[in-house]
């Protein structure tokens, strides 16, 4: 901008200093009315030079004006990303923290776990735990007067559960151990996978035995009793899984008349006895219904 407006100063400036020299010779009088022309042609000259110094003058400042106007969009838009990313960082760290207090949660919702699993280990602990599983499952599937939690036997010894069917009960066995197990997944090679399996063998088996007596047909029992095991996956390794040179765990229940039963098939025994219970309430109401057992017979009381 300022080197075009020095030039167009310095071609006024030559203008004026040639004007000058030509106004100090002397003009003949023939020449008067030439000088009269180059005055004319200088003056228009001057005219046209600012015309065209003004004209250049707008042009700049219009485009000075476009450059603030561009400068100032700019800056605009540079402050409004400014603010955007400002909030969309204040956002993530926000959810930063909501993830860190999850993950915080988790934790202790782990070492909670851990201290369960630790409190389950002790054999009272697992038994109560084992019969709050089976209670909850006889509630939701049988009517209360089927079923009853703790039943004594005529000798004192308890059972954790009994089912009523047909005049008879059903006992239940919920006080399955389950840290022999714990330590069979736990082993860290063959070798010790094999020690803890014969273990958990061994304690199965003698917790099969303890269940056996629950088998009383003095007490009315039938002649099995029901083994709950808590876990699908050790009820598979009881029943299902027979490897070479262990004894067969099935038949060794079927010898002590235990049935083995996962929360699945329990399950499935309860229903089987539900339906049992309902057709004999109804088979009884339906009895009780007939015209010939609402009222004795006429001469009924009188041997007649």
């Amino acid at each position: 901008m300022e080197p075009i407006v020095l030039v167009a100063v310095a071609a006024l400036a030559v203008a004026a200093v040639a004007v000058a020299i030509a106004l100090r010779r002397p003009i003949p009088e023939s020449g008067a009315m030439v000088a009269a022309s180059v005055s004319a042609q200088v003056q228009a000259a001057q005219q046209g030079i600012q015309g065209n110094v003004q004209l250049l003058a707008t042009t700049i400042e219009d485009l000075r004006s476009e450059v603030h106007r561009s400068l100032g969009a700019a800056e605009q838009n540079l402050a409004t990303q400014a603010t955007s990313t400002q909030r969309t960082l204040t956002e993530l760290s926000r959810q930063l923290g909501t993830l860190g207090e999850q993950s915080q949660r988790i934790g202790d919702l782990a070492k909670d776990i851990g201290s369960l699993q630790d409190l389950l280990r002790a054999p009272k602990a697992r038994g109560g735990f084992g019969e709050l599983l089976l209670e909850r499952l006889l509630h939701d599937v049988l009517p209360d007067s089927a079923y009853e939690i703790q039943y004594t036997y005529r000798d004192g010894s308890r059972v954790d559960a009994i089912v009523r069917y047909a005049g008879r009960i059903v006992p239940i066995d919920a006080k399955f151990p389950n840290e022999s197990w714990t330590a069979l997944v736990g082993a860290g090679d063959d070798a010790a996978r094999r020690a803890k399996r014969r273990a958990f063998l061994a304690q199965v088996r003698r917790h099969i035995d303890a269940v056996a007596k629950y088998v009383s047909p003095a007490d009315g029992t039938i002649d099995f009793a029901l083994m709950y095991v808590p876990s699908e996956a050790v009820f598979y390794d009881i029943v299902l899984r027979e490897d070479e040179g262990e004894p067969d765990l099935a038949a060794y229940c079927a010898g002590r008349h235990v049935i083995p039963a996962s929360p699945n098939t329990l399950l499935a025994y309860l229903q089987v006895i539900a339906l049992g219970v309902r057709a004999r309430d109804r088979a009884r109401i339906c009895a009780l219904g007939r015209p010939g057992n609402q009222f004795p017979r006429v001469g009924a009381r009188d041997g007649g």
